[in-house]
């Protein structure tokens, strides 16, 4: 009992002498108080850079229609913008599904645009470009069950893929372009 008593004095100190506008988060285990701050959710969708937070829905994040976007620089200094559709981390790493603005890409920008992605990344194993919406749904619906449309999506819009943390293979209208194992 006197340690009960003396655990609701620490706890009464705590959230007495802390100045705090908010309340402090309690966790009780046997005998002993701690005290911690209250934390809160990130919202995934509101990102500056490659965002950390976990998604482990089978379809696209249903964000707004201006979703927060980021940039990752080319190695000639230009940006081009994407925004995360989907984030998931598996036991071999993170699987990132990127939708970039509609626009006249070449090899090079999206194989700049992967490199940077990868640099800054130490645990990206699988990524994929796309500049559609739709076509991100697409490519997560399983390929025996894709509607021609579905796969007419992906034959326009998947641009470029990584995959098991080493190959690049360009996609869609970059078909033809011979991908390479990265760092080799």
């Amino acid at each position: 009992m006197a340690g009960i008593l003396a655990g609701l004095a620490v706890l009464a100190l705590a959230t007495g002498c802390g100045g705090d506008d908010e309340p402090a988060l309690v966790t009780t285990t046997s005998r002993v108080v701690t005290t911690a701050p209250p934390t809160t959710a990130a919202d995934p969708t509101t990102t500056t850079a490659v965002p950390t937070t976990t998604t482990t829905a089978d379809q696209p994040d249903p964000a707004s229609d201006s979703p927060a976007t980021t940039a990752a620089e080319d190695q000639e200094g230009g940006e081009i913008s994407f925004r995360v559709a989907r984030q998931e981390s598996t036991r071999d790493g993170t699987v990132l599904h990127l939708e970039v603005p509609p626009g006249d890409y070449t090899d090079v920008d999206l194989e700049n645009l992967v490199l940077s992605i990868y640099e800054e990344r130490d645990d990206l194993y699988e990524l994929h470009v796309l500049d559609s919406r739709e076509a991100v749904s697409a490519l997560l619906t399983p390929e025996s069950e894709r509607t021609p449309e579905q796969k007419a999506l992906l034959e326009s819009h998947y641009l470029v893929s990584f995959l098991e943390g080493s190959i690049l293979r360009f996609q869609g209208p970059f078909a033809n372009l011979e991908g390479y194992i990265v760092g080799s």
